[in-house]
């Protein structure tokens, strides 16, 4: 459950840090575009690898009853 959520935040995170260009005029929050994209990147790849092996650990669990 941990794993899902951790994803879930994970995701939305770097959801936000992607498009928060748009509606700040080009405003990024590291100093630089290419270090934002990067960041949003890995938490992205990051939280749906959690969000997957959360979803594959709750599907192993249930075909074990």
């Amino acid at each position: 459950m941990l794993t899902l959520v951790l994803g879930v935040i994970m995701f939305v995170i770097g959801l936000f840090v992607a498009v928060r260009p748009l509606w700040t005029h080009n405003g990024v929050l590291t100093g630089a575009r290419w270090l934002d994209m990067t960041f949003a990147f890995v938490f992205m790849l990051r939280g749906a690898i959690n969000v997957r092996t959360a979803a594959t650990r709750r599907r192993d669990a249930l075909a074990r009853r």
